[in-house]
């Protein structure tokens, strides 16, 4: 299939202390570089899977920049409707984590991604709606996320990326003419930053009727929790031994898109969680490794 992805490339740089931090002085500890974001890391596990993908995001001109597009290029990514400015740095997110991946605190310098603005989406529009489906992320502003739900022709599937960003959803669902996408999937603090319900049976139900055909929440080790014609169902996290959890909700999200996307809409819970899986046993944001036959283990 043939799908757009809408969103942001960065550099993850996560942190691993080896022992308690120290006020003064060096504390010794793993750090590791990789290419991320979340609209970058759906459409890197989404071309694992055999798709077609376009990628629309914002790049910068330095070294960073400049290995991600490469990277996009071996795994066959277009990148025509991509931005790449002049005299800019790349995204860069820090992230301090525990030994599994789980963050603990973080710092961000992504002033770029304000480039990705109503006026830089508008002309890109007629091209992306030649996909069979599209998939954005909430760094887009509300004003260019609400224009993205009332012209986009094509199912659209959102992730809400942080509860923060997830404010800018809920703004442009209320802004939207159409208040209706086809999917969306968020963590459950990013669902009540949304519905202001701390149930999330309620939080689910409460999405589907605002006009969301297919909600999806995950809630961590719990699992996820799906809500779609009204009926709302519990499905548990499959085991695996942890390796980082890093970029999990990205894979288990490209499983619910790669799902949808060939017509098994009843497996996109379980093909979401199967990537989740496989994924946490991998040091990287998207596992390398990946392959349709994960589907099959």
């Amino acid at each position: 299939m043939r799908i757009t992805v809408i969103g942001e490339s960065n550099i993850d740089i996560a942190v691993v202390p080896q022992s308690i931090p120290s006020q003064v002085g060096c504390t010794p500890a793993k750090i590791a570089f990789h290419h991320g974001g979340v609209g970058r890391n759906i459409a890197h596990n989404l071309s694992l899977l055999g798709h077609q993908i376009q990628l629309v995001s914002v790049f910068g001109d330095d070294d960073f920049a400049q290995g991600m597009m490469a990277e996009c290029q071996h795994l066959g990514i277009d990148l025509s409707l991509s931005t790449q400015f002049k005299g800019e740095k790349s995204p860069i997110f820090l992230s301090f984590n525990d030994e599994t991946g789980n963050m603990k605190s973080a710092v961000s310098d992504v002033s770029l991604n304000d480039r990705m603005d109503l006026d830089w989406l508008k002309g890109k529009m007629d091209g992306i709606n030649r996909s069979d489906c599209v998939v954005a992320d909430t760094l887009l502003s509300t004003e260019t996320l609400t224009y993205l739900i009332d012209y986009c022709e094509v199912p659209l599937f959102i992730d809400t990326v942080s509860p923060k960003k997830a404010l800018r959803f809920a703004e442009a669902m209320k802004l939207s003419e159409k208040h209706s996408l086809f999917a969306l999937k968020c963590n459950f603090a990013e669902a009540i930053s949304i519905t202001g319900n701390d149930d999330v049976f309620e939080s689910a139900k409460k999405l589907n009727v605002k006009g969301i055909s297919q909600v999806y929440i995950t809630v961590g080790a719990k699992g996820v929790i799906h809500c779609t014609n009204g009926t709302t169902t519990s499905h548990p996290a499959l085991p695996a031994q942890i390796v980082n959890v890093t970029g999990s909700g990205d894979a288990f999200f490209a499983g619910v898109i790669h799902a949808h996307a060939i017509g098994l809409d009843e497996k996109a819970v379980m093909f979401g969680l199967k990537m989740a899986q496989h994924k946490i046993k991998s040091e990287a944001p998207v596992n390398p490794k990946l392959r349709l036959d994960v589907f099959d283990e």
